[in-house]
């Protein structure tokens, strides 16, 4: 039987198993009763599910008298794959019902009357909150300027109109604000990929490519845990194995996750940040062999640079003839001795110091026949699909080993045929709406999102050269002003996301640096208790609105007219009400509505939506006005275009945007960026380097600094009951998906811990407090945790760090925050820590 059909028809008999409570007797199977149809006095209105995950799932919201009765997901149309399929929400969006009803809502204003951070306010009317923040605003500006107003990064909510765009044109009615670039999630990536192919690092070939492909090597790729949708990721990777039978899958994790469960022909359990070494252990293996010379060098010098002296050479030379005085400056930085041929082989100024398989075992903990096998099978494959997944790139300098990953489908000389990718994450497809416009921003300026703290504490002083300031006349003037306000929208980065929770709520606590932080929030988040003033926003469920599929859906697009049936609740009030007051208040009313009410704008962006290219397709077909759409709900049209990654480039001759116009193996940017940006030569492994390599850094597997003291790598991961923060409030899930440390059973019998005990986990940064879950899917020297739990610090508790015990279990208490070196991004897989019965 075929591997796959077999853990199918196993999964089933585990199903049939479950429901039947595994008795023995068939007619002891509790049956679940039908659905029951809508009665007469119950209503039904779509709404979705809008957090981070990358799909908005459309919800079917059921309500009696106002009240929500129940919930379902989207069984309206056909359950074939392909075919504008159903797009079934994931037990998050199922769960919105408990999450609405949730005893920590907030429901009204407040204003802090206590230490900053301690969760003590005091209930305000609307008229006051908007009063407050209208004249400390005036205030603000006035004294510090308007690059001293700051919006945090948030995600908490992907709405369409209602949502945080309110508060930017706002502050951009105000005279503007201070802007960040990058995200949490894959910044590091997005900066590798811009340097090696000049575009996305969501740009590699669909998932639908998988039918031409013999080999699939996932290296951090964890779709069916990210990705749950209906319409997601997850499930197009499924849909995937499943048209390909004989497709073979090599999984590279730290973590037997659910994206293997049996789907997988082989799991490598590697240390996590040693994916670059990995890499490097394969190209040796390629390049060593002759295989590359034989069967891949003419597609590199045909379309990449880098791979040889030669080829850097050449460019050089035609760098350098071109009369362009800004190539004529890279030229200068080009270093064609630091080739990635020699650097693999340990070859030219690299000699002695080849990174052999064996080597690379030493350091990623996957033998060295595996990866001579792994590099085996690569070069034997037709059309290998090697995808890094974004678990990568948040490591101290995840910037290289997203590069280093990136190598590997290059070599094979085969980017551009349908079956391969270029390594990033797949294409995806997705309907086009309208949003709010925002106006224009005359703050030119911009930090990293990771970077906020520090602009807090030194925002005065900071520039591009050291802390990655753009937008000002040059890399040496400073961005000129600290954060004195910030305003954090449907997020809790500004505690439980960021790095470092302990150093994040010191900066916050000092209400003498920034003097005023505005959350606009839901539930009693711990970003929140951090708020001198809380401005509780309607939920979904009780919002008008128009979403898309957000980012990450897919092969299938949708849109959902978004109605609702209940009242909002308490004193809670949307936030295009919350800011047209504060707007009133600052005498920008009219300039911030234009006249409109929620209803005309959401018509208004409705017909701007109407007349996207990308919604030509819908089923069924846009209705002429909002209020018809919110009576049908949701349209979708599945893509079923086959998108391989770099077509244009390869197969069309298109430029790519580099300054060598093709994929760049030694990055010419970046060699500029290592001469231009001052960095702590002190900190392990922080550095820039136009060639991708392995980097020993701090906190990683050979850092003996703290390799003693913190003996085991803890990594973090994204669990099927949150998306990031979000739902951590909602008990049917806590339930459902344990937050617990994993460990190996071997380094839990080390420490003489059994199953669910509580443990202290800790370093120098702070110690949490959970239950232990000792398992095989982890690596041993690792431990793996969820992220997203809510900090909780006990102040009548210390741990071994000397920091309060975080009994909320979140995993940012135990991460440094240090920017990554090229693009200021955050490393916050990269940890060390102890374990120890609580």
């Amino acid at each position: 039987m075929e591997r796959r059909s077999f853990l199918k028809m196993s999964a089933a008999m585990g199903c049939a198993a479950t429901v039947s409570g595994c008795n023995s007797s068939s007619s002891d199977v509790e049956v679940v009763p039908p659905t029951p149809p809508v009665g007469s006095d119950e209503k039904l209105n779509w709404s979705a599910c809008l957090v981070n995950c990358g799909s908005n799932c459309p919800i079917k919201v059921f309500t009696k008298d106002g009240v929500i009765t129940r919930i379902e997901t989207d069984f309206e149309t056909t359950d074939e794959y392909g075919v504008n399929h159903q797009v079934r929400a994931c037990a998050r969006g199922r769960s919105l019902k408990q999450r609405t009803y949730a005893p920590d809502r907030l429901k009204t204003p407040m204003k802090r009357v206590g230490k900053r951070g301690e969760g003590k306010f005091v209930p305000i009317s609307w008229d006051e909150a908007a009063s407050t923040i209208a004249s400390e605003l005036q205030r603000i500006t006035e004294s510090y300027g308007n690059k001293s107003i700051f919006t945090t990064y948030g995600s908490g909510a992907y709405y369409g109109f209602e949502s945080r765009s309110n508060f930017h044109r706002l502050l951009n009615l105000n005279g503007g604000y201070l802007k960040y670039y990058g995200n949490y999630s894959w910044w590091q990536q997005t900066a590798a990929a811009k340097a090696t192919w000049a575009s996305g690092s969501t740009t590699g070939s669909s998932l639908l490519t998988l039918k031409d492909s013999d080999l699939f090597i996932g290296i951090g790729y964890n779709p069916s845990e990210m990705r749950q949708s209906g319409s997601g990721e997850g499930y197009d990777y499924l849909q995937a194995l499943q048209a390909n039978p004989e497709l073979e899958v090599i999984m590279v994790d730290p973590r037997y996750t659910d994206s293997m469960a049996g789907k997988e022909d082989q799991w490598l359990a590697i240390r996590p940040g040693t994916d670059a070494a990995f890499a490097e252990g394969i190209a040796y293996e390629m390049i060593s062999s002759g295989w590359v010379d034989a069967n891949s060098k003419a597609f590199l010098d045909q379309f990449c640079i880098g791979f040889d002296k030669a080829s850097l050479e050449q460019v050089v030379a035609e760098f350098e003839a071109s009369g362009d005085a800004v190539k004529m400056g890279f030229a200068a930085n080009i270093d064609p001795e630091n080739n990635y041929k020699d650097y693999i082989l340990g070859e030219g100024k690299f000699a002695g110091e080849a990174k052999t398989a064996a080597r690379a075992a030493g350091i990623c903990g996957i033998s060295e026949a595996n990866i001579k096998n792994v590099a085996s099978k690569i070069m034997a494959a037709s059309a290998p699909y090697i995808i890094t997944g974004a678990g990568v790139n948040r490591h101290a300098n995840g910037e290289q080993a997203m590069r280093a990953c990136y190598m590997l489908p290059l070599l094979t000389g085969k980017v551009g045929q349908p079956g391969v990718t270029n390594g990033g994450l797949p294409a995806q497809s997705s309907l086009g709406r309208a949003g709010l416009p925002e106006l224009t921003n005359p703050i030119t300026e911009k930090i990293s999102f990771y970077t906020w703290a520090d602009a807090v504490e030194r925002g005065e002083t900071m520039t591009g050269r050291k802390d990655g300031v753009t937008g000002t006349a040059d890399l040496d003037t400073p961005l000129g002003a600290n954060i004195k306000a910030i305003f954090s929208i449907n997020g809790n980065a500004l505690i439980n996301q960021h790095s470092d929770c302990n150093y994040s709520a010191k900066v916050l606590e000092d209400d003498t640096k920034a003097e005023l932080v505005v959350v606009c929030d839901c539930w009693m988040t711990s970003t929140a208790k951090f708020a001198d003033i809380i401005l509780p926003d309607t939920s979904w469920l009780e919002t008008n609105d128009l979403v898309n599929d957000s980012y990450a859906s897919g092969n299938m697009g949708y849109l959902t007219a978004m109605s609702t049936s209940i009242e909002p609740l308490w004193e809670c009030k949307s936030m295009f009400e919350i800011c047209s007051m504060i707007a009133d208040k600052m005498g920008l009313g009219e300039a911030f509505t234009e006249g409109k009410d929620q209803a005309a704008w959401l018509e208004e962006l409705y017909q701007s939506t109407l007349t996207n290219p990308k919604n030509a397709n819908a089923e069924p077909p846009l209705p002429a006005t909002f209020v018809e759409a919110q009576q049908q709900g949701v349209f979708r049209s599945f893509d079923s275009t086959v998108r391989i990654s770099l077509d244009s480039f390869v197969n069309g001759g298109e430029p790519l945007g580099t300054p060598s116009g093709k994929i760049e193996m030694y990055s010419i940017d970046w060699a500029q960026k290592a001469v231009e940006y001052e960095l702590d030569g002190s900190i392990l492994g922080h550095e820039i380097d136009p060639l991708p390599k392995y980097q020993i850094t701090w906190d990683g597997y050979e850092d003996t600094a703290t390799a003693a003291d913190y003996p085991l790598q803890l990594m973090g991961y994204h669990t099927k009951g949150r998306t990031h923060s979000s739902y951590h409030n909602v008990p049917w899930l806590r339930e459902a998906v344990e937050d617990a440390v994993w460990m190996n059973p071997s380094d839990a019998e080390a420490r003489g811990l059994i199953q669910g005990e509580k443990v202290l986990v800790w370093n120098d940064r702070g110690t949490i407090e959970l239950p232990v879950r000792v398992t095989p899917r982890v690596a041993p020297g690792v431990a793996a945790l969820g992220q997203g739990a809510w900090y909780q610090p006990d102040p009548n508790r210390m741990g071994p760090s000397g920091h309060p015990i975080d009994i909320g279990g979140c995993i940012n208490t135990l991460t440094r925050y240090l920017p990554t070196p090229v693009c200021k991004g955050n490393p916050q897989h990269t940890n060390r820590v102890q374990i120890a019965k609580a």
